[in-house]
């Protein structure tokens, strides 16, 4: 494989950025300022590939309130409900992947699997819209005083209004599809390697933990999302309409997730972030198999 294949590859460049993490210990200072600024660059392009024009349909609406529920009703429970098998800073950790949005790569999913992609834009851009209010809130009911309001809002200022409107501006400039991919890996590898090296100690002396943290981001993941379809094939869904929804049911912006954890607390707080990352790889990777297969 050529090395340009690997930039390329979206799972090679996270795995790549998990272990080099976990071996070298990350950057040496500023942990909390390089993931940020690799999250806001890798925020600024991915939306960079949101089409207002595409979002403007009738029944559009109706799938934001489905796949809002979906992500801020189900899947968020689910978080919550392993999150507190765990200890405090732990739970901390699960709450604010309960509190995040969905997950920006949705869309192109959508796409790749054959869904239906005005839908999916729709309900990202109104899911984000919402994450302005429900995080804080979220966050709040179920952390408390521990959170600071005013660093958090700051940070969703930062991390999701500055990217949407600078995507704005990088659309118009125009980039290849190839360029948007470079970047958006470099930045999930340069985010990923930051917060797994911070948390290198604990990777490496508490297996267990590990362990039980990765047992609950299957459930979170696979769980959710083969739970999802089986429902929605038994409703007799069609693919096409089905397919993204799915995806909202077993996907957060855990970059988001890792970054702020470790923005507003401490590295320990990004650990089920950082082993979630792992099991969405694995789980689209299962999809892309999967759906082929999957009579319309």
């Amino acid at each position: 494989m050529k090395p340009s294949d690997i930039l390329q590859s979206h799972g090679i460049m996270m795995v790549l950025g998990l272990v080099l993490g976990i071996v070298v210990g990350g950057f040496p200072a500023m942990t909390r300022e390089i993931s940020m600024a690799s999250l806001a660059l890798l925020m600024t392009v991915s939306l960079a590939n949101v089409k207002l024009a595409e979002t403007k349909s009738r029944g559009l609406p109706r799938e934001a309130a489905v796949t809002l529920l979906l992500n801020y009703g189900f899947l968020t429970i689910v978080i919550l409900l392993l999150g507190g098998l765990f200890s405090e800073k732990l739970w901390w950790g699960w709450v604010l992947m309960a509190a995040a949005p969905s997950a920006i790569s949705i869309v192109p999913f959508t796409n790749i699997l054959g869904g239906s992609v005005p839908k999916a834009l729709f309900s990202t851009s109104v899911n984000y819209l919402a994450a302005l209010v429900l995080m804080p809130l979220i966050c709040l009911a179920f952390i408390g005083s521990a959170v600071s309001v005013i660093s958090l809002v700051t940070s969703l200022l930062l991390l999701i209004v500055l990217p949407m409107i600078l995507s704005r501006g990088v659309k118009r400039i125009g980039t290849q599809k190839r360029t948007r991919t470079l970047v958006t890996n470099l930045s999930f590898f340069v985010l990923i390697f930051a917060v797994a090296g911070s948390n290198r100690d604990a990777f490496l002396d508490d297996s267990v933990m590990v362990l039980a943290v990765s047992a609950a981001c299957l459930i979170r993941t696979f769980g959710t999302g083969f739970l999802a379809e089986v429902i929605l094939r038994k409703a007799r869904v069609p693919k096409q309409d089905r397919i993204h929804w799915v995806l909202f049911s077993g996907y957060k912006n855990l970059g988001l997730t890792a970054t702020l954890a470790i923005a507003l607390f401490e590295p320990i707080v990004a650990v089920p972030a950082t082993i979630c990352i792992m099991f969405e790889v694995i789980w689209i990777i299962t999809m892309t198999k999967y759906y082929p297969k999957v009579p319309d």
